[in-house]
């Protein structure tokens, strides 16, 4: 006896095949029945063809007023969206459905920039924080001349970092924002020294401000990451269409200076948080921007979120996928992981306490398909990524 849940297409056939012995072109024509789904949308319109199109495919059904809930073999979901195209009503619906599946299954992406390529899937990339602060809240102060931060860049490449991630503001819950001016000043050397050193390394500056973005990338930077995803500044996504360069688009709710005072309230975090990336999504291509495969998104984790918020997102990473777009995850130190530990230790920890639930808090987001982790602690997730990426992407039967 054996039981087995099967997530992919590919694993299915395979098991078809090796297993059952299944001929190979009946395995591939069914291997889309293996794969079980439950989806969930709403339709406003005459909801009939909906009920009749899914007796007919032999998808369960559940529906309340105009919100439904599918469930079945991903081979059912496609016969249901060949059945609502006999309706006019439906058609739009239908080509949503499979277009989302598509979204979804993808696994693999690949960035292009300044000559550079890094491929995004097979091996999960790491980005080195590398904080140029006073005040962040894990490592302030560390790093403030910029030959100090050279050699930490350096390090964190020899680790096994793709991308140096520099950042000259604090973004910790009662920060307050510095000037572009004063944002470049700690900036600024450490990219040129970082360029120059180490030519062949993707560096990404993490700012919200479009004047900081701009004469970072003229100075050779390769990836803008936002945490405001081009909500605090209403020029970024200009400067980002004008270089379309890769961007990451982070989710966020409030401001780091208004965290503390100001109630964080969500009615489902993850459909909140994948519905506000695809609006900027959308208003980042209207601006212009011609690369959306260089688009990552990131679904801000303490960024306008309580401690079970997060915890709710890493439980359902995975239904970010739809978004068909690389995913990243920063959860590295965070001050939600000691609030967990602190429950098991019974005591408080330090940000630099934290590696062991760092590493468990970046399991269940790269099994659900983060491709990009950023981390302090590049070495030992190597190491803890070597493994679970081999796991991960393992093709037995």
């Amino acid at each position: 006896m054996l039981i087995k849940h099967f997530s992919d297409k590919d694993h299915f056939y395979k098991f078809l095949k090796e297993r059952v012995g299944v001929f190979f072109k009946e395995a591939e024509e069914r291997a889309f029945e293996g794969i079980f789904h439950c989806l969930y949308f709403e339709f406003s319109e005459n909801p009939e063809p909906i009920f009749l199109s899914a007796q007919k495919s032999g998808l369960s059904i559940f529906s309340n007023g105009n919100r439904f809930a599918l469930c079945g073999s991903e081979a059912s979901v496609r016969n249901f969206c060949s059945e609502l195209v006999s309706y006019p009503e439906t058609k739009a619906l239908a080509r949503e459905i499979l277009e989302a599946l598509i979204r979804f299954r993808r696994k693999s992406f690949q960035l292009q920039y300044n000559r550079k390529i890094l491929p995004l899937g097979l091996k999960t990339a790491i980005m080195g924080v590398l904080n140029v602060t006073p005040d962040s809240f894990s490592d302030g102060g560390l790093y403030d001349k910029p030959e100090d931060a050279l050699r930490r860049a350096i390090q964190m490449h020899e680790e096994g970092a793709e991308i140096i991630d520099i950042g000259g503001e604090s973004t910790r819950p009662g920060s307050e924002r510095i000037s572009a001016e004063e944002e470049l000043r700690r900036v600024l050397p450490v990219l040129k020294l970082v360029r120059k050193e180490l030519p062949e390394v993707w560096i990404s500056v993490d700012t919200c401000k479009s004047e900081t973005a701009r004469v970072c990338l003229e100075e050779g930077a390769d990836i803008i990451n936002d945490i405001s995803g081009g909500t605090f500044d209403e020029n970024m996504y200009e400067i980002v269409s004008r270089y379309n360069c890769p961007y990451v688009i982070n989710h966020i709710k409030g401001r780091p200076e208004t965290w503390k005072t100001e109630p964080i309230v969500y009615d489902d975090v993850v459909g909140e948080i994948k519905g506000w990336l695809e609006e900027r999504v959308k208003k980042l291509l209207e601006t212009g921007y011609r690369r959306e495969e260089n688009l990552i998104l990131d679904p801000g984790i303490g960024f306008g979120k309580l401690p079970e918020h997060n915890v709710e997102i890493l439980r359902r990473f995975g239904e970010l996928r739809i978004l068909g777009k690389p995913l990243m995850v920063g959860v590295s130190r965070k001050s939600f992981i000691g609030l967990i530990l602190e429950s098991f230790l019974n005591r408080r920890t330090e940000p630099r306490e934290r590696l062991y639930g760092s590493l468990g808090a970046v399991a269940p987001a790269v099994l659900q398909g983060a491709q990009i982790v950023r981390v302090h602690d590049v070495k030992e997730t190597r190491e803890f990524l070597a493994l679970l990426d081999a796991v991960r992407t393992y093709d037995a039967v």
